[in-house]
Formats: C-alpha cells, sequence, structure tokens
C-alpha cells in the first residue's frame, strides 16, 4: 500500500538513509488521518526538502526511514517570490476559509490586523482563534505540499501592519522561514526592480485590492516578474476600506489594484489574489 501524505520531520545535515521519528501532532496525522501502518510510503518535509519515506513502526508514534530526495515537481511547492496577504479582520469563519485557501496557494505570510469595518469582537487575542488559524495554515500546508509554513502576524493598526512589512524587508528572513531576502524597504519602496509607486530598491511592494482601482493585478506585477521579491496585498473586511483607511494607504505610498471584473468576497479575494500575483511573476 502506497499513501501519499506529508509529514514534518526535524532538519538534520545529513540525510541519507537516517530514520526521524515524527512528533506528536505528526503521528497522530499519520496514524488517524492518513491511516499509516509498517511498510506504507509517504512523504515527509524536512527542512525545505521533501522525501520518499517507508513506515517501519506505527504504534503511538510513529518511525520512518529516509529513503531519496524527491526532485522536481514532486519535490512540493517551492518559490522564488514571498507573496502574502494583509487581511482586515472578517467574521470567524471567513478567517478560517482566508487561512486554509490562502496556505493552499502559497501565501507565504499573513498579517490580520483591525480594520474599521471589522466586526465587534473580531480580535484574534480573544480565546484560541489565533492558535486555531496557525493550525489551520498547518493542516493546508500538509494537503498541499507546501515546504514552508506561512508566518502568521497580528498587528493592532494600519501602521503597524505596515512596519511589520518593512522589518521583514530589513531581515534576510522576512517570512520567517529560512529563505533569505536581502534588501531593505521603506513604505514607499515597491520591492520590485524597476518598481511602481515608490523609487525601487528590494522592500515590499504593497498593493490594496479595490474593485474599482484602474489597474488589474496581474498587469501590474507582470512586468516585474524578473525582479520583484515580496509582494502584501491588502484585503479589506466584509464592506472594505473606509476613505479614511484608503488616504492613509495612499500617504504611505501604496497603490491600488483590481483581480478582475469581478467584485470577490473578503475570504475569496485573498487567496485568488496570492494565485494571480503567483501566475503574474511566474512563481507558480
Amino acid at each position: 500500500m502506497s499513501a501519499s501524505c506529508e509529514v514534518r520531520g526535524e532538519p538534520d545535515p545529513d540525510l541519507s538513509g537516517i530514520g526521524l521519528t515524527l512528533s506528536p501532532a505528526d503521528s497522530h496525522h499519520a496514524l488517524r488521518v492518513l491511516r499509516l501502518g509498517p511498510g506504507d510510503e509517504c512523504e515527509i518535509v524536512v527542512g525545505a526538502a521533501v522525501y520518499a519515506a517507508s513506515v517501519v513502526e506505527a504504534v503511538n508514534s510513529v518511525k520512518v526511514d529516509l529513503l531519496y530526495r524527491l526532485e522536481g515537481v514532486a519535490a512540493g511547492a517551492h518559490y522564488r517570490a514571498q507573496v502574502g496577504v494583509v487581511q482586515g479582520l472578517a467574521r470567524p469563519t471567513a478567517m478560517d476559509y482566508v487561512m486554509e485557501k490562502g496556505t493552499e496557494v502559497g501565501a507565504s505570510f499573513f498579517v490580520l490586523v483591525q480594520a474599521s469595518g471589522s466586526p465587534k469582537g473580531s480580535d484574534p487575542s480573544r480565546g484560541d482563534r489565533l492558535t486555531r488559524w496557525l493550525r489551520i495554515a498547518q493542516e493546508a500546508a500538509k494537503q498541499s505540499k507546501q515546504v514552508e509554513l506561512p508566518r502568521v502576524q497580528v498587528a493592532g493598526s494600519l501602521r503597524e501592519a505596515a512596519e511589520k512589512l518593512e522589518d521583514w524587508g530589513a531581515s534576510t528572513d522576512p517570512a520567517g522561514t529560512g529563505r533569505g531576502v536581502s534588501g531593505v524597504g521603506s513604505l514607499g519602496d515597491v520591492g520590485c526592480s524597476g518598481g511602481v509607486g515608490g523609487a525601487g530598491g528590494t522592500g515590499t511592494l504593497s498593493l490594496v485590492l479595490d474593485p474599482g482601482a484602474a489597474d488589474g493585478l496581474f498587469g501590474t506585477l507582470a512586468p516585474l516578474r524578473s525582479g520583484c521579491s515580496r509582494v502584501g496585498l491588502w484585503v479589506g473586511p466584509e464592506g472594505g476600506w473606509t476613505d479614511a483607511e484608503m488616504d492613509l494607504f495612499s500617504s504611505m505610498g501604496m497603490r491600488r489594484v483590481r483581480l478582475g471584473r469581478s467584485v470577490l468576497r473578503t475570504e475569496t479575494a485573498g487567496p485568488v489574489g496570492v494565485a494571480v500575483a503567483r501566475l503574474a511573476l511566474e512563481d507558480w
């Protein structure tokens, strides 16, 4: 029996022929969800690589032997650019969808921010909402064979969200995933060679999704595909961004773009935007 699966082990510098014991959470996934047993084969993400593995023990914990490193399409979803979503908080079920589908299409990060139109009581610090969204992202990454988990953070204001993107641009690992991207970007920088709406350079290109914008997301990014390293898509809650919020975005040098001719729900816009951006950047 062969099972198509993905569970995550701990990174090791020498993986040839080694054995791994999966974490309790991954063991539970392998045993209860995938129903693996001794002799079954699966795929395991170790560090930034995907390996074919054979299950050697499956009782309370799962032990595997790594067989060989997968290459090409089989090696999982690796991306050249960071593409993420700054999401105005919406109702919890909508946020579940954003986290799941956004991860499946390759979102590198999520910044969750309280907007003027966010529903009362949507603060992710309440209860276990943030923990839940992190778990949803992890499960979606397994299902969709994303080699790297998206970074998930909360911002208390729109300015703080923008500052987080700027701080990540100043680091060598803006998404906290182990993939280095050099360069420092200010709020006006675009993160793309020959950039738009700013001075150019290697900062984060922040694009506000607006169904009434004149320019499209695909057409904006496609000419910049050779130089873009980080793109942040700003998605408003139900009802969209207020005029005051739009004015703030303009003051920070952000550009408005539309996804297409239709008007999407807040939970649909982010995942669709990530997919369109990756297609435009030829990084799908």
